[in-house]
């Protein structure tokens, strides 16, 4: 049996800043705190459940949270929090960098959003530039880096 050639791929992930991950942990600290001592003065358990849930908050955003693109011989592999895409690599068209501020489009400040009527999905943790690309059927996908240098690796190897 002779062995299989490893495919190349190439994959970025992007996480917070240090100073929106430290600083939205500590505020799901706290409020974990809060919950907790609310729950053992009053007695409340769903309060405990609560103080739980904050914590496990606050890990999530100071260590797991985080988007992710894979670009391999088959398929871009788009991934985000309960967020996850994969598009043939000869369904992709159209693909593009430009400079980007980072900033989300709308009210909600999560990393995968949807914009224009559900036509574009931006992966979003902040950066200073994007790669754009449609599949097939129009959809558009939009992943934010980190800089402008990443963000063109993404692209070539997108378009190969």
């Amino acid at each position: 049996m002779t062995p299989q050639a490893e495919t190349e791929s190439l994959r970025f992930a992007e996480r917070l800043p240090g100073w929106q991950r430290w600083s939205g942990s500590l505020i799901f600290a706290i409020l974990a705190v809060i919950f907790a001592v609310v729950a053992v003065i009053e007695s409340l358990w769903g309060f405990y459940l609560v103080a739980v849930a904050l914590i496990f908050a606050a890990v999530w955003c100071w260590r797991l949270a985080r988007i992710t693109v894979t670009v391999d011989d088959q398929a871009v592999i788009l991934t985000g929090p309960a967020w996850k895409r994969v598009v043939p690599l000869q369904d992709v068209h159209e693909v593009s960098v430009s400079t980007d501020n980072g900033m989300n489009l709308g009210l909600v400040n999560w990393p995968v959003t949807t914009h224009e009527h559900g036509s574009l999905t931006r992966l979003n943790m902040g950066g200073t530039a994007a790669v754009t690309f449609s599949d097939s059927k129009g959809y558009r996908y939009q992943f934010v880096l980190a800089n402008l240098q990443d963000a063109r690796l993404v692209a070539e190897a997108i378009t190969g």
